[in-house]
């Protein structure tokens, strides 16, 4: 449970008093999704109407983290601290080794000592084989070929003791396969390819129901309407393997990345080429509900001190199906080896320690949301994107201007006067020109502060800004009250008009927390055990509920966040056959979580 105790303390902690400044100072935290400029590209076709990135590999390699990422800018990034990125390109002597065209698909990134190696996913059916580069200076961008491997769909390369694997499938066709390679020559060592996990063919055979979803559910939190109805093959995909004391954990992802419960499964093993084991524990990781939703198709990676990391692809599809973006999460293994990425409130501030840390601790740590649902208006709107629109927690939704001209504003009314730490600005693609030159891609504005909506103070200007970002987030060197805030538009990305998925704003709302979630019922359904129906009371103070849930009490690592205080019931569709689950609704609001009372089924 929060409070404003602990929160003011956080505040002290992270921000020192150094007056007013137009300017955040380096960062301590991030907030999902992952603000990175994200390329112009679609999945399907060769329209570029919205940005997108998916499939994330992060690998540590000489004391700075490289990102690659699926249909983005066509190269790749280079971070320090995880917070901040610089973009890279590949050599043109390996161009076509990389890229299929402008963009590379899924690709399979690791390191060792030496070297960073890349293999990238081509989509040409017709090839039997790609090539494998390497770099020992990426940060440069200086790539050779060092071999060839077989065309894999959606590979993963797992370094382990000097020995290298690959792990591959895709779909609804295509098992989990494991093979060995020489690391001189990446030629496959024979006698070591293996089925690891056999393809769907039915979904009604399927003993979980995490891999229901797939387009059905697509953004939908309940499946009331779908019980019974799910005809869709899962697309499993994005085998990755990580090793923790002597154990080793295959993750997959599934139903299929156009909706918000992709997810990831994984397996255990005390051996690196079978006898893995789906965990009762599963999805491992999952993020339903909030302003964002989708962790699946992930890598896990240690960074600089010991941490352990999830990056995984986030749903958006408001101009294609295939639209998304990035999350990064913290993960633990807990003393029972039970691998546990900490998802609950994962599009809401979270901390980046430059030390070791304990994932719980950094996670959801207490600034809450002040914005959801506030009053809004604006300068001008179009029909169909009103204001309200910046300030629902969705991100399928948006408020967009007449125009991109500079002076176009959105206002926010608290309401109250709250306690402001941090805002994400999460721009929209409005009527954006394809053909618009590059250097008109950034983002610029201004960002005000007021206590009365008429007389405005200036916090943030960002006029001055050049580059693309499209989930801008601020942290305040100072935390400030105000009871409205205002963003004025100086310039609009590739010529489209002024626009807002959600305006959100972290703080503190000087409320007391909210009440207890009290008569939780749970009526598991006998006839298909993947399904649960939970009911509870309201509790009118609370901004929504944290629909807690795990095979253990003392492991309650799923969560649907159900947004207002209206909804009291929930169908879960993405329990175990045969596994029994423990329950807890948590509530929020904008100054603190409330847990509830766990119940068993």
């Amino acid at each position: 449970m929060k409070n404003k105790l602990s929160l003011l303390l956080i505040s002290f902690l992270l921000f020192s008093c150094t007056g007013n400044k137009t300017e955040p100072q380096q960062q301590a935290t991030f907030c999902n999704p992952m603000n990175l400029d994200y390329g112009w590209g679609n999945f399907q076709t060769k329209e570029r109407k919205a940005r997108s990135a998916a499939d994330p590999v992060i690998v540590l390699f000489k004391n700075k983290y490289y990102l690659f990422t699926t249909i983005d800018i066509g190269g790749y990034r280079v971070s320090d601290d995880l917070i901040t990125w610089k973009n890279l390109y590949f050599n043109p002597e390996v161009h076509a080794s990389a890229l299929n065209g402008d963009h590379y698909v899924a690709p399979a990134v690791a390191a060792d000592d030496n070297y960073v190696y890349f293999i990238n996913f081509t989509r040409d059916r017709t090839a039997k084989t790609v090539d494998v580069i390497r770099s020992s200076d990426p940060e440069n961008g200086k790539w050779e070929k060092c071999g060839e491997v077989r065309r894999m769909a959606d590979p993963c390369l797992f370094i382990d003791n000097g020995r290298f694997y690959f792990y591959y499938g895709l779909g609804g066709t295509q098992s989990t396969t494991f093979f060995e390679v020489d690391p001189a020559t990446f030629q496959e060592i024979e006698g070591t390819e293996k089925v690891l996990r056999e393809y769907v063919t039915d979904i009604n055979q399927c003993n979980s129901g995490v891999h229901f979803g797939r387009r059905e559910l697509n953004d939908e939190i309940d499946a009331s309407a779908w019980q019974g109805k799910f005809e869709k093959v899962p697309c499993p995909e994005g085998a990755w393997v990580v090793k923790n004391n002597n154990k080793y954990y295959l993750q997959y992802a599934t139903p299929g990345t156009i909706c918000i419960w992709y997810c990831d499964v994984v397996l255990e093993s005390d051996s690196v080429n079978g006898g893995f084991v789906e965990q009762p524990y599963n999805p491992v990781s999952l993020k339903v509900g909030g302003f964002i939703g989708g962790a699946g198709h992930s890598c896990v990676f240690k960074d600089k001190y010991g941490n352990w990391w999830q990056a995984a692809s986030m749903w958006v599809g408001n101009h294609d199906e295939f639209e998304r973006r990035i999350g990064l999460f913290p993960v633990s293994f807990d003393a029972k080896g039970r691998m546990r990425t900490h998802t609950v409130l994962g599009d809401y501030p979270m901390q980046i320690p430059q030390k070791k840390f304990e994932p719980q601790d950094v996670s959801a740590f207490g600034w809450m949301l002040q914005s959801y649902h506030k009053k809004s208006l604006a300068s001008s709107s179009l029909p169909g994107f009103e204001p309200e629109k910046a300030a629902d927690e969705n991100v399928r939704t948006w408020w967009s201007a007449e125009s991109g001209n500079p002076g176009e504003y959105y206002i926010m009314d608290f309401g109250k006067k709250v306690q402001i730490n941090s805002v994400q600005i999460n721009f929209a693609e409005q009527d954006i020109n394809q053909d618009a030159p590059k250097e008109t891609d950034y983002h610029a504005y201004k960002l005000y502060i007021s206590d009365d909506g008429q007389s405005w103070k200036q916090i943030i200007d960002k006029s001055g800004n050049r580059t693309a970002v499209p989930h801008e987030y601020l942290e305040l060197p100072d935390a400030v009250e105000a009871s409205y805030i205002k963003i004025e538009n100086m310039h609009t990305p590739k010529e489209g008009k002024f626009a807002l998925l959600d305006l959100r704003v972290f703080g503190f709302g000087n409320s007391e927390n909210p009440g207890q979630a009290e008569g939780l019922s749970v009526e598991r359904n006998r006839e298909d055990e993947r399904y649960a129906s939970l009911a509870w009371n309201k509790v009118s103070d609370a901004d929504g509920y944290l629909v807690r849930f795990g095979y253990q009490p003392d492991f309650l690592n799923q969560c649907v966040q159900v947004k207002g205080n209206e909804t009291t019931d929930l169908l879960v569709h993405i329990l175990t056959k045969g596994v029994k689950y423990y329950y807890r609704i948590d509530t929020y609001n904008d100054s603190g979580i409330t847990e509830g009372t766990v119940v068993s089924e």
